[in-house]
């Protein structure tokens, strides 16, 4: 067995890594579901922090009602991505060695999901303070970054034939700038969130008959995250572009590309509609869910771009 897993350390690292950037981003959806099912409080409180988290009112398999079983599924759903990260950093050192890539970036990953373990506690006991669930969304989104850099690494092995030629070094900067800036607008939206100005704005592209006013702060608040999303959304639809015609056909980067110009559009579609129906519920969790995937494909493309650069030294 020892022999077997050591010729196909790079596949089922690959596979593994592969299902642990499904479930994070499983995880993102199912964090979104407790915040609009406002769940986030579901396990009982009995009185006591100790018994408030990891626990779930004091028990680990609690009674379960509607918001108990979405909470109770999110940390599951959590402790069962901290356990693969324990199952990946232990396989990434026996196999890869301790100073490998792999092993760096498993590492890594161990931190950070120790830190979100953290912060999933501290959110429940702040009950719910929008500025923790803020930083708790934004390192879930770097843990599922991470991941896939350690798919891309793995299943490379050192080479990358995804790319046909280097870009321009102008399309290089628009590539590197397009990562922080998708950082920075979808921790915006979850400041919207939590300042509670995402209703603000009942209609689209305007709100309520007005372009610009600093009248209101929700009103402004909602609107620039629009007017961020128009600039950045450009960029996404720019990048996928150009990295899509310097892809090799049928090769992962040219799929990722298509999927994320897909995606892009389907989440303005949704956008729309989010604010035309009045915020319904799954709309607002299908709405975080294309944001997620739109991080995820966007790190891809910078991560396999990065990749292809560096076997080219």
């Amino acid at each position: 067995m020892n022999n077997y897993l050591n010729r196909n350390k790079a596949l089922l690292l690959s596979y593994i890594s592969l299902i642990g950037v499904f479930m994070v981003f499983f995880q993102i959806t199912l964090g979104g579901t407790v915040r609009v099912t406002e769940s986030g409080l579901g396990c009982p409180s009995t009185g006591t922090a100790i018994s408030e988290w990891p626990l779930c009112g004091g028990e680990i398999i609690p009674d379960f009602d509607f918001h108990t079983a979405i909470e109770w599924g999110h940390r599951v759903s959590g402790a069962s991505i901290g356990l693969l990260i324990i199952f990946i950093s232990a396989f990434s050192i026996k196999y890869f060695g301790f100073k490998s890539k792999q092993s760096m970036i498993a590492l890594n990953l161990l931190i950070l999901v120790l830190i979100e373990g953290v912060l999933g506690g501290i959110t429940v006991l702040t009950e719910l303070a929008w500025w923790v669930r803020l930083i708790h969304l934004g390192v879930s989104f770097i843990i599922i970054y991470y991941m896939a850099y350690l798919y891309s690494i793995t299943k490379s092995e050192g080479t990358n034939n995804s790319f046909i030629e280097k870009l321009n070094p102008n399309k290089e900067k628009a590539l590197y700038f397009l990562l922080p800036s998708v950082f920075i607008l979808m921790l915006y939206g979850s400041v919207i969130v939590g300042l509670g100005a995402n209703s603000s704005c009942m209609s689209w592209p305007d709100c309520m008959g007005q372009w610009v006013s600093f009248k209101d702060h929700n009103y402004l608040t909602h609107m620039l995250h629009r007017y961020l999303a128009l600039f950045i959304g450009i960029l996404i639809l720019y990048a996928a572009h150009f990295v899509g015609r310097s892809s090799a056909k049928k090769s992962f980067v040219k799929n990722i590309s298509r999927s994320l110009s897909i995606m892009f559009v389907l989440q303005i579609i949704f956008s729309v509609l989010l604010v035309t129906t009045g915020f319904g519920n799954w709309l607002r969790i299908v709405h975080l869910s294309f944001a997620a995937a739109i991080w995820l494909f966007c790190s891809w493309l910078y991560i396999e771009y990065r990749l292809f650069t560096h076997s080219k030294h």
